[in-house]
């Protein structure tokens, strides 16, 4: 590097494309950062609390309402942060002791009369102070959220196959669903012709990946959730739901039946709680972080191409174990990073795995890099 730096400095047409090379690098990390969401902030936000409160006065069922969806709120939080093993060893909270936690309430949608108030609420806790509460009563809870993942579901009904098709069953189903308070971030295909030409009922239904995978890309997505489900509506058992599925990230599949459902629609809403629930208890169970434990790492990136180095930027911010992150050097044919992480070391690779990030042994350093399946087109 010394050497490359002294040849740098002595050829002046050299000197000047390096410089111009910094610059667009400097602004595309500027816009970079100033783009990124916080990912702790999406973490740690309950989205969608929905409450319909009456009262004597209009202030008083809102202040009702805020009340109760605080209260929501923090159980789903601890729902989507925590192992059910975890959640037995906390107290009671109080009201108060609940909104201490809060850092902001968002009204997406209100409406008021005299007595009475709806509402539907996104509720932000603060990372800091539910972490901190979480370690008093030893809690391992998650710091990092899954990446997202694109929802492919092909249903029989009698002689009908769907897929593409509009069904108001299935519709009806999928809004009774809370998908947004998870891990992972669920997106639907939205069934243009092309996608229908990419991919067959009797592909999902064989949970075949391959052509679901090529779909997901169109999402800016590497992983899918392809469910197959069939609704019996005679036989011994009465009317049933058959259903498999398989989660492309770690191969997770699992299957089941839902028997004694009030109706079709009730029973494929179980359906994808069970699915979901499946899926994000395998997530937490690796995504755990003992929030007690922690270090400072430097690693090494490729900086050859400004655009894989972003990504690089890009996914590592996307680790909520990870912050602090500071450029050490930057240069040709490496850049040099340092960031502070949470949990321990093993915990960290595998949250860059998730990220779509590979940390392996360079010299007496650390290359951090894109996973080599893992490369935005």
């Amino acid at each position: 590097m010394k050497v490359f730096m002294r040849k740098l400095l002595g050829n002046n047409h050299l000197f000047c494309i390096f410089a111009a090379f910094l610059s667009v690098f400097a602004a595309d990390i500027a816009a970079w950062a100033q783009a990124k969401e916080d990912p702790l902030d999406r973490l740690f936000t309950i989205q969608a609390i929905k409450v319909d409160e009456t009262a004597s006065r209009a202030s008083e069922a809102r202040r009702v309402a805020l009340a109760k969806a605080e209260l929501m709120a923090y159980e789903k939080l601890l729902v989507k942060l925590t192992q059910p093993e975890g959640r037995a060893k906390l107290p009671t909270m109080s009201a108060r002791e609940v909104q201490a936690m809060i850092s902001g309430i968002e009204v997406v949608e209100e409406q008021s009369s005299s007595r009475r108030y709806l509402a539907t609420l996104d509720v932000r806790f603060e990372p800091g102070v539910v972490s901190q509460f979480l370690a008093q009563y030893n809690v391992p809870h998650v710091l990092g959220t899954g990446r997202g993942i694109l929802v492919v579901h092909g249903h029989s009904r009698g002689l009908q196959d769907i897929l593409w098709e509009a069904d108001a069953t299935l519709e009806a189903a999928r809004e009774q669903v809370d998908w947004l308070n998870r891990i992972r971030q669920y997106v639907f295909p939205r069934g243009e012709m092309a996608e229908r030409a990419m991919l067959t009922y009797e592909e999902v239904a064989h949970l075949e990946a391959r052509d679901v995978l090529t779909l997901a890309r169109r999402y800016d997505v590497r992983s899918a959730l392809i469910i197959a489900s069939r609704w019996h509506t005679a036989g011994p058992d009465g009317a049933v739901l058959d259903y498999r599925f398989l989660n492309t990230d770690g191969d997770i599949t699992g299957e089941g039946r839902i028997r004694n459902a009030a109706s079709e629609e009730a029973a494929i809403a179980a359906m994808y709680a069970e699915a979901l629930e499946q899926i994000d208890s395998a997530w937490r169970a690796q995504l755990l972080v003992d929030t007690g434990q922690g270090g400072v790492l430097d690693v090494m990136v490729s900086s050859t191409e400004l655009a894989t180095y972003n990504q690089v930027l890009s996914r590592l911010d996307d680790v909520s174990l990870v912050s602090d992150v500071e450029q050490l050097q930057i240069g040709l044919p490496f850049s040099q990073l340092r960031f502070r992480y949470t949990g321990r070391e093993d915990q960290l690779v595998l949250a860059l795995r998730y990220a779509g990030l590979v940390l392996s042994p360079y010299g007496e350093s650390q290359l951090l890099a894109l996973r080599g399946d893992d490369v935005d087109d």
